[in-house]
């Protein structure tokens, strides 16, 4: 396996990238979509891994209770390399699992030739619903968009499918989230849809409707954080305007967008890249919150992205202030120096909190930022992994 700490840092130039540069071209048409015999159902759900197979299980238990509209199948793209994988796909064959193991992998085979995987049976509560779970090691740690992006390149060589649905791995999904967005979307003509993001323990719990980009504070605030609990239905009319994106723990995405508007921006690696997926979307009026959709979630199960600040990873502030930087200069250029002092206002806060080392990684990834650096940073993953 290629080694994924090296030494190498790549800078980002103030040129935003253009959609059609991070579609898939010649060079990743590996697939000949009159090849595949197995096709392909109407909702490729997307899972990104990083040796958190019990996460991934209780997602894959969850999924297994939808209902059986959309048809769906799970490709659960590992950043974890071999041991990753192997931790995973062993606590998919125990005892008790939601999955067994398939021999035929025909789909699996051609969609990723040159990568190592494994394919699932999921336990549908409708015995009669076949849904195919994929297990694929990617090659190094491309990081949350890289991942994502891996599996939808060669997706989007092959015909079959109409919309993708990212989901965290830490999140349980209630039997209707799938086929709300789905009706969502269709009823209301949006390509990327997102979901009620709940807690985990209690569904009636509160969360988040979305993603909201905040210029005078150069942050990102979750609507709906405070409002009361509620099944009942809201306007999308009022909530629609406010939203710049869905939360990245659920977003569904048709075929149709990502083909208008290009893949997840890789240059975050990891936090920001659903939230400039929105804005892109939102450009061509796309981003729409299906209420319905319910998805508990747990989060900040991987890298440690606590709700607290001193119980954050060095590693989860180090990319939040890092990304906010790149995200301010891809998206709102003219208020970069004004984001840049604001950072220096929520440092004094984590300071303030008690939380100095935390302190000090958001102070590096503001000037990692200024300075232009993008995608996976070696140099803090080697550290955050000696933790």
């Amino acid at each position: 396996m290629t080694d994924i700490f090296g030494d190498e840092r790549d800078t980002l130039s103030f040129d935003v990238v253009e959609p059609e540069a991070i579609l898939p071209g010649p060079a990743n048409q590996h697939v000949s979509a009159g090849s595949v015999e197995t096709g392909l159902k109407s909702v490729a759900v997307i899972v990104v891994g990083f040796h958190n197979a019990d996460d991934i299980v209780g997602c894959l238990r969850a999924l297994a209770r939808l209902r059986t509209s959309p048809s769906f199948d799970v490709f659960i793209a590992e950043n974890g390399g071999n041991g990753g994988v192997a931790a995973l796909n062993a606590a998919l064959m125990a005892p008790g699992s939601p999955c067994q193991v398939l021999s035929d992998a025909r789909l699996l085979t051609q969609l990723f030739p040159d990568l190592e995987g494994q394919t699932f049976n999921l336990s549908r509560e409708d015995a009669g619903t076949q849904t195919h779970v994929h297990v694929v090691r990617m090659r190094e740690n491309l990081g949350y968009a890289g991942a994502i992006n891996a599996c939808l390149r060669p997706l989007l060589m092959m015909p079959g499918w109409d919309a993708a649905w990212i989901l965290n791995p830490d999140t349980e999904p209630t039997p209707s989230a799938l086929c709300e967005l789905a009706d969502y979307a269709a009823k209301r003509r949006k390509g990327m849809v997102g979901s009620r993001i709940t807690a985990p323990a209690e569904a009636a719990v509160f969360c988040c409707r979305g993603l909201k980009w905040s210029k005078l504070t150069a942050s990102t605030a979750a609507i709906g954080i405070g409002d009361p609990p509620t099944d009942n239905e809201v306007d999308p009319d009022l909530i629609e305007p406010l939203l710049d994106a869905p939360s990245g723990a659920s977003m569904y995405v048709t075929r149709d967008l990502i083909e208008r508007i290009g893949l997840m921006d890789e240059r975050y690696f990891l936090y920001f890249e659903d939230l400039d997926w929105g804005c892109r979307a939102k450009t061509v009026g796309a981003v729409g919150y299906a209420h319905r959709s319910v998805v508990p979630h747990k989060g900040g199960t991987t890298i440690g992205s606590a709700n607290y600040r001193a119980g954050k990873s060095r590693l989860s502030v180090y990319l939040e202030f890092r990304n906010r930087i790149l995200f301010v200069r891809a998206r709102h250029g003219k208020w970069l120096a004004w984001a840049t002092l604001m950072q220096l206002v929520h440092l004094a806060v984590y300071f303030a909190s008690g939380s100095v080392g935390n302190m000090f990684a958001g102070g590096r990834g503001v000037l990692a930022g200024l300075r232009g650096e993008i995608g996976r940073p070696d140099r803090i993953l080697q550290a955050h992994r000696g933790l």
